[in-house]
Parts: structure tokens; sequence; C-alpha cells
């Protein structure tokens, strides 16, 4: 399933909290990749949006992060499909464990 981004939402992501998913960067280069958090954000939501603004937090060892760069990428999972190109920044991994990368997905 690929699906436009305009009709995402979390609903469809929050069921797969805990979850493996990948990460394909611009060079081709695959990540893989745990679905961390997905938080809704309904004070960030545009006026009129059909959606209410959320994120999708991923994580994965910071070793394997290594020379994985911010940048438009492809998100996939093994039963929701592919979603993209869409932006994935790497954060700090705040409230993770010792030796985690996390990228960060907003959707407005």
């Amino acid at each position: 399933m690929t699906a436009a981004l305009a009709t995402l939402s979390a609903g469809l992501f929050a069921p797969a909290l805990g979850e493996a998913f990948a990460l394909r960067g611009p060079d081709g280069r695959t990540l893989a990749v745990t679905l961390a958090r997905c938080v809704e954000h309904p004070r960030s939501t545009m006026p009129g949006s059909a959606r209410t603004a959320f994120d999708l937090v991923l994580t994965c060892p910071a070793d394997a992060a290594e020379g994985f760069p911010d940048g438009d990428c492809v998100l996939s999972h093994d039963a929701l499909g592919e979603f993209g190109p869409l932006y994935a920044g790497r954060i700090l991994p705040v409230g993770f464990p010792p030796g985690s990368a996390a990228y960060q997905v907003i959707f407005i």
C-alpha cells in the first residue's frame, strides 16, 4: 500500500508502536528502525486541515545510524506499505536508552 501523505494520520501508525520499520535514504541505504512514538499535536494543526498534526519518532542503535543522513527518505513497514518521500531528521534520543539514535518525521 502506498498512500498519499495528506491522507496519513496518527491512527494509522499508533497500532504499529514497537514494530519494525525501515527508512530508505536518497542514497539507497536502508536503516532498520522501530516506531517508538506516535503523538498527535492538535494545537499545531493548520486551520481547516483534514487531519490532526502528528509526529513519529523512530529509533535504532546509534552505531547502525552512523552516517545515515537527515533528509528525504521512504518509510516502509511490512503490513502498512511504503510512505514517502518524507523528511526524517535525526533528533536527540531523549528518554531512550544510551546508545540509541532517534529520527523524527512530522506531519502537519
